[in-house]
């Protein structure tokens, strides 16, 4: 359930990694063209889907398991690649949240991090409720809502919503990191950004015009490519 681009570069001191969001995969169309624009720059790129994401066998979505899953593509890479000197992440949504959980752990690792997060929610577990439709409450009852997606549908668990209520891991960072978001975002409030900026006085925030969750307005994506590009390369906007 993965996908790395390798270019002949001989032996790459910077290896980026993609991570998408809910509902999306390796596949989603912004990390394609992520994986493009590094490896025109000799980066290998890995993309991999999360649990109950694409490919993954895993049929049950967990803050746990996303975490452990990007740790485990993480020690891939630093295998692969022992002279790896940045491993650059871009991640969207969830995936932001996922890295941001997973953060203390990979700087523990033997590389530098260099971080571009696009959409990202302290308050995931009301992020999961303002996606699904439904109330605290009533997933409570039902402990089970499907997150209907053209590629494989997720099942959102009242024990995902727990883990995401009850994240202890989101309270500071290390690292500064380049914060994107969409001016139009309808799932992750402009609130919730400037929190996760004020939780790190070295973050850059950069808010795209005229852009919704998603990125689909024409023009945001080659916005989105440039910045994260200056970042991976520069660690300034």
């Amino acid at each position: 359930p993965c996908i790395l681009r390798e270019p002949d570069s001989g032996r790459p001191r910077r290896v980026v990694m993609g991570v998408h969001g809910i509902g999306g995969s390796k596949g989603d169309e912004i990390l394609v063209s992520m994986a493009e624009e590094m490896e025109l720059f000799g980066s290998p790129v890995l993309r991999f889907d999360l649990p109950a994401h694409g490919e993954n066998e895993e049929e049950i979505l967990s803050l746990r398991g996303a975490v452990d899953t990007l740790l485990d593509a993480a020690d891939y890479l630093a295998d692969r690649y022992p002279d790896m000197e940045d491993l650059c992440i871009f991640a969207t949504g969830f995936g932001a949240y996922v890295t941001l959980t997973a953060l203390q752990d990979l700087i523990e690792l033997p590389f530098q991090v260099k971080l571009v997060v696009q959409a990202p929610s302290l308050q995931m577990d009301e992020t999961i409720l303002r996606m699904t439709q439904v109330s605290a409450v009533t997933l409570e009852a039902i402990e089970l809502v499907i997150f209907k997606e053209p590629r494989r549908p997720v099942g959102i668990f009242h024990s995902f919503y727990e883990e995401c209520r009850d994240n202890p891991a989101l309270a500071a960072y290390p690292i500064p990191f380049l914060i994107l978001h969409a001016q139009c975002d309808d799932f992750v409030p402009l609130a919730d950004i400037h929190q996760l900026r004020d939780l790190n006085g070295r973050s850059r925030l950069v808010i795209i015009p005229g852009t919704s969750h998603r990125f689909l307005e024409e023009g945001a994506w080659d916005m989105v490519l440039d910045l994260t590009r200056d970042w991976f390369e520069f660690q300034q906007v």
